[in-house]
C-alpha cells in the first residue's frame, strides 16, 4: 500500500499563504456545509528576497516599435506620474519609481519596462512588453500593461492590418510536341 505524499511546505518571504475553510453547520435537521473564500494565515512575513517579491507580466502589442516607445514614455510619465530613473531607447528599457500609497511621503517601488521588437502570430511588427516590479500590488504590473495598451490603441488607433500574403507565381504551362521551345532560337 503506498501512503500519503509528503509535501514541503513552500515559503515564501511577504507573501500572505492563502487556504480555503469550510464550515459545516446544522441546518433544519441536515449538515449544511459552506466554503468561504481565501483565508489569511497569520505567519509573520520573513525576510525578503529578490527573486519572491520580483512581480512580472509579459504582452504583445501590434505596433512598431518606434510608436511603442513615446507612448510609454508618455504613460509612465504624464498619465501614471511616475519618476522615470534610467531609459535607453537602444537597448528598450526604463526604469522608474512609483509611490507605494497615496501620501506624500510614502515610500517608493522600483519598476522597470522592456520592450523587444517582434512579430505577432500573424505577421505585423509588434513589441513585446515586459513589466516588472518590486513591490506594490501583485496585479500592478497587470494593470500597467493594461493601461499602455488602451494608451496605444486611443492615440495610434487599431493595429496594421495582416500583411497580404505574396500570391503564388503562376504555373508554367507544360511543353508539349505541339509547342515550340521558348528558349530555342
Amino acid at each position: 500500500m503506498i501512503g500519503p505524499v509528503s509535501r514541503p511546505m513552500l515559503r515564501l518571504p511577504r507573501v500572505t499563504t492563502m487556504g480555503r475553510r469550510r464550515f459545516a453547520a446544522v441546518v433544519a435537521g441536515s449538515v449544511a456545509v459552506v466554503g468561504t473564500g481565501a483565508v489569511a494565515s497569520q505567519e509573520p512575513p520573513s525576510a525578503p528576497t529578490p527573486a519572491a517579491t520580483r512581480l512580472q507580466h509579459d504582452r504583445v502589442v501590434s505596433y512598431p516599435a518606434d510608436q511603442v516607445w513615446p507612448t510609454a514614455i508618455r504613460f509612465l510619465r504624464v498619465d501614471r506620474a511616475y519618476t522615470l530613473i534610467d531609459r535607453d531607447r537602444e537597448s528598450g528599457f526604463i526604469l522608474f519609481d512609483f509611490p507605494l500609497d497615496n501620501r506624500p511621503d510614502a515610500p517608493q517601488g522600483r519598476g522597470s519596462l522592456e520592450l523587444v521588437a517582434t512579430t505577432d502570430p500573424v505577421g505585423r511588427p509588434a513589441v513585446r512588453l515586459q513589466f516588472s516590479t518590486d513591490a506594490g500590488p501583485p496585479h500592478l504590473p497587470h494593470a500597467l500593461a493594461d493601461g499602455l495598451s488602451k494608451k496605444l490603441k486611443a492615440e495610434r488607433g487599431q493595429p496594421a492590418p495582416p500583411p497580404q500574403p505574396e500570391p503564388a507565381p503562376p504555373p508554367k504551362a507544360p511543353l508539349g510536341p505541339w509547342a515550340p521551345d521558348p528558349t530555342a532560337d
